[in-house]
C-alpha cells in the first residue's frame, strides 16, 4: 500500500498564512509516503514566492515530486519568460521539470505542460506537445508493469461534469490514449482550483459518473483527478482551499478530498 497527498496551486505570494501552517502540520502529521504538487508554487514566479515556496517545501518530511505550473514563469520579465523560463523555479523549486518516482509499488512520471507563449490573447493555457508523449510512453514503458503507474501534468486532462465546454491542455486526447495503452491508473492535475475527478473512457460503454466522496481508479481504468487550491486566497465558487488524499492498494487508487473549514482540513462532504 502507498499514500499520496496530492496539492496543487499554492500561490505563495497569495496565500492564507494560517492555511499554510494547518497544511504543513497535517501533511507532517499524515506522513504520506509521497507528495505530489502539480503546479503553480507562486503567483507570478517572483524570488520572493519561490523563496516562500521553497521554505514551504523545507518544512514538509515526506518525499515530494513535482511540475510547474503557468504562474511559474514569469508575466511580467518577457526576456526572462521566452530566453529562461522556468530559471527561477530549477533555482528554487527543482532542476527537472518532468521528474519520475518509482518504488516497488508506484510509478510516477511528471509533464511539464506549461507554454511561454500561445497564439492567442491567453497564454495561461497549457499544451503538451507530440515529442512530450512520445518520452512519456517510453518512460511508462520501461517502468515494471506491476507498478501502479501515475501522470502528473499541470493543466487538466477531462473537464469538470458542470462545464464541458472547459479549457484542457492541448492535445489531451492523444495524450490520454496514450496513457491507457501504457496503463496508467491515475492522472494528477490543477490549475482550475476546483476538485473532481472522472473516468477518462476509450469509448461510452459503462458509468462515467464518480462518487465523489470515494473516488476509485484502477489499472485498466484510467481516473483522471484534478486538485483544489492548497492554500491560495485565489478561490473559485464556493470551493474552500483543498487537497486530495490518495491510497494506493492491490493495483487500485481510492481517493478522498480534505477541505479547509476555517479552523481545520475535514474530510469533504460526498457530492
Amino acid at each position: 500500500m502507498r499514500r499520496i497527498s496530492h496539492i496543487s496551486d499554492l500561490h505563495f505570494g497569495r496565500t492564507d498564512p494560517a492555511v499554510v501552517e494547518a497544511l504543513v502540520d497535517e501533511l507532517n502529521g499524515d506522513a504520506p509516503d509521497l507528495i505530489v504538487a502539480s503546479g503553480d508554487f507562486t503567483m507570478a514566479a517572483r524570488p520572493s514566492e519561490f523563496a516562500q515556496a521553497r521554505a514551504f517545501l523545507n518544512r514538509l518530511s515526506s518525499p515530494w515530486i513535482g511540475v510547474p505550473g503557468n504562474h511559474d514563469i514569469s508575466p511580467y520579465d518577457l526576456v526572462q519568460r521566452f530566453a529562461r523560463p522556468f530559471a527561477r523555479y530549477r533555482h528554487a523549486i527543482a532542476q527537472d521539470t518532468e521528474p519520475c518516482f518509482a518504488d516497488g509499488e508506484i510509478g510516477v512520471v511528471c509533464l511539464n505542460t506549461v507554454r511561454r507563449w500561445a497564439p492567442e490573447p491567453d497564454w495561461s493555457h497549457g499544451v503538451i506537445r507530440r515529442s512530450q508523449i512520445a518520452r512519456t510512453e517510453a518512460r511508462l514503458a520501461a517502468m515494471p508493469e506491476y507498478l501502479f503507474k501515475i501522470v502528473v501534468g499541470h493543466h487538466p486532462f477531462r473537464p469538470p461534469r458542470w462545464d464541458e465546454e472547459a479549457r484542457l491542455v492541448g492535445r489531451a486526447d492523444l495524450a490520454l490514449a496514450a496513457f491507457r495503452r501504457c496503463g496508467v491508473g491515475l492522472t494528477l492535475a490543477g490549475h482550475l482550483h476546483r476538485h473532481y475527478a472522472r473516468f477518462a473512457l476509450e469509448d461510452d460503454s459503462g458509468a462515467e459518473a464518480v462518487d465523489q466522496g470515494v473516488m476509485r481508479g484502477c489499472r485498466g481504468r484510467l481516473l483522471t483527478v484534478q486538485a483544489g487550491s492548497a492554500t491560495s486566497t485565489r478561490l473559485r465558487g464556493n470551493e474552500p482551499n483543498a487537497y486530495n488524499r490518495i491510497t494506493i492498494a492491490e493495483g487500485c487508487a481510492s481517493v478522498s478530498v480534505r477541505v479547509w473549514d476555517g479552523g481545520g482540513w475535514v474530510d469533504a462532504a460526498p457530492a
